[in-house]
């Protein structure tokens, strides 16, 4: 059995990586797949299905689906804390030094580079996934669509159901099932016992908002409204982007608009998740207390509804028609990292050095050479370039 100790380093190491958003995901399925074993290819596919219809980012609930297989609720709260840390600790730090000397200049020239980089992951991304979900003509037929209908910006809701649709009336080919016996954390029924974690769990965070509460009545405020948009934002964490501004920027004045959009910069340059931005805001509310209470607000709402969803997936995880939907799904998911590669080719590569980082950056990784030394490099190819221009 997996400890938690060897699930925290190496989900810790993922997410100290984790740039290109649901291209990421690829790098969590040859983790969590190839090189550690802990769950089969069929159940992570599922998995990633499951978790492009619930609010929230992406990334962090395929790790934590993944905890969850490996160790429970204490894997999946493991997991995802691992995940998010890396990013917190980068965002938090960057916070300190931009509200200290309110400069971007070491960041912006930093993103240049790392943006070609993650072209290049995206692309790696698109090819790893398409060679597992795209068998049948209809899958194809599915992700092109919705490659179109994520181009003129539909819903993403709704483009997710009917590609679930789609899937159930095409009737797409079902690879085999591959999973092997059900672990702990793979019984079709939730034990008491998991009740009662998520629960105390619950609690807990609940009992934490009393107490920010108790010291500052602005964090409980800022993390309540993060919660709320935690646990609507469909379709990964850009889409919380507009809600969060909505609260913080217009709504309770907490920073400024160049503030905020100066946020999400930072949120882009540092791994992990773009919702890291939240941490950012709440940096500028409260400091440290208030950029731990609002990494937990807007993280937690999707954490909880996972957890509390997955065991009644696994009791459909057999049916013939529900793995149809899950197939178009798939085929959906495809068809939004497409959109990804096309909208951040088009305003990364513009000129000949990032081509050429983002070229050898994709023969890096196609060399199977490690994502972090790929980042370092490419970081300081980007600052010698772009930070001290002669």
């Amino acid at each position: 059995m997996t400890s938690l100790r060897s699930l925290f380093f190496a989900v810790f190491k993922l997410g100290a990586t984790a740039y290109g958003g649901p291209a990421m995901i690829s790098q969590i399925k040859e983790a969590a797949v190839n090189r550690y074993g802990w769950i089969k290819e069929g159940e992570f596919m599922r998995g990633v299905a499951l978790c492009q219809l619930i609010p929230g980012a992406t990334m962090v609930q395929i790790v934590t689906y993944v905890g969850y297989r490996v160790r429970g609720i204490l894997g999946a709260l493991t997991a995802a804390v691992a995940f998010v840390l890396p990013a917190f600790i980068a965002i938090l730090i960057l916070s300190a030094i931009y509200f200290k000397f309110h400069t971007l200049w070491f960041i912006q020239a930093l993103f240049k580079g790392l943006g070609a980089i993650v072209v290049a992951i995206i692309l790696n991304a698109c090819i790893t996934f398409g060679r597992s979900i795209l068998k049948d003509w209809k899958v194809i037929l599915i992700a092109v669509l919705s490659f179109f209908a994520f181009l003129f910006q539909w819903n993403f809701v709704l483009i997710f159901v009917f590609a679930a649709i789609a899937g159930l009336l095409l009737r797409p080919k079902i690879p085999p099932m591959k999973a092997g016996p059900p672990g702990k954390a793979s019984l079709e029924v939730a034990k008491d016992k998991e009740y009662l974690a998520i629960g105390l769990l619950a609690a807990f965070v609940c009992l934490l908002f009393v107490v920010s509460y108790l010291l500052d009545p602005r964090i409980t405020a800022l993390s309540l409204g993060l919660s709320k948009i935690g646990a609507l934002a469909f379709g990964g964490g850009f889409t919380a982007i507009p809600l969060i501004q909505y609260e913080m920027v217009d709504r309770f004045q907490w920073l400024s608009t160049k503030e905020f959009l100066d946020g999400i910069a930072l949120g882009q340059v540092t791994p992990g998740p773009i919702l890291i931005t939240a941490t950012f805001v709440g940096y500028r509310v409260a400091n440290l207390l208030g950029a731990f209470m609002a990494t937990l607000g807007v993280f937690f709402p999707s954490f909880f509804i996972l957890v509390l969803l997955i065991p009644y997936h696994d009791r459909l995880r057999g049916v013939g028609r529900v793995r149809m939907m899950e197939q178009g799904i798939l085929g959906s998911f495809i068809g939004m990292l497409a959109l990804v590669l096309y909208n951040f080719g088009r305003t990364s590569l513009v000129d000949i050095p990032r081509i050429l980082m983002a070229a050898a950056a994709f023969f890096a990784i196609y060399k199977k050479i490690s994502l972090p030394y790929i980042l370092l490099a490419g970081g300081v190819l980007s600052v010698l370039i772009y930070g001290f221009p002669f």
